[in-house]
């Protein structure tokens, strides 16, 4: 196998970006429940999003806009902060640890967004 200037095993230009690429492609996939929380708080659940008062005690709907921010926002923080841990964990710091070169792995986490994206997309045409 042929080396690089610093000792390093040189490798196909695609493949060293297309590891890090497809393991952020599948964080997409459990991503797109907080991402999609997020636009539901941003959109449907918008006069309750931020609204902590007890049932009853609000003025921001209905029973299903209550119910369903208070879901949105268990989505949001919950699935979010695993996944968003996860990244970190992945894409920064065991990167890091291993000598490999994290900025390529940080770079490649532009994709997670992509699957629900393409749902999104897919969702408006088809409707």
């Amino acid at each position: 196998m042929h080396e690089q200037a610093g000792g390093r095993p040189a490798g196909r230009p695609y493949t060293r970006f297309l590891v890090p690429a497809g393991v952020n492609l599948l964080f997409g996939i459990p991503a797109m429940i907080p991402l999609h929380s997020a636009w539901l708080l941003l959109t449907r659940y918008r006069s309750c999003a931020l609204d902590t008062a007890g049932f009853g005690l609000t003025h921001c709907g209905d029973v299903t806009v209550i119910e369903g921010a208070s879901w949105a926002r268990a989505g949001l923080l919950v699935v979010g902060g695993l996944g968003l841990l996860l990244v970190v964990l992945v894409d920064v710091l065991f990167p890091a640890a291993t000598g490999r070169p994290w900025r390529r792995w940080l770079a490649a986490s532009l994709v997670i967004p992509l699957p629900y994206l393409l749902a999104v997309i897919t969702f408006a045409v088809l409707d």
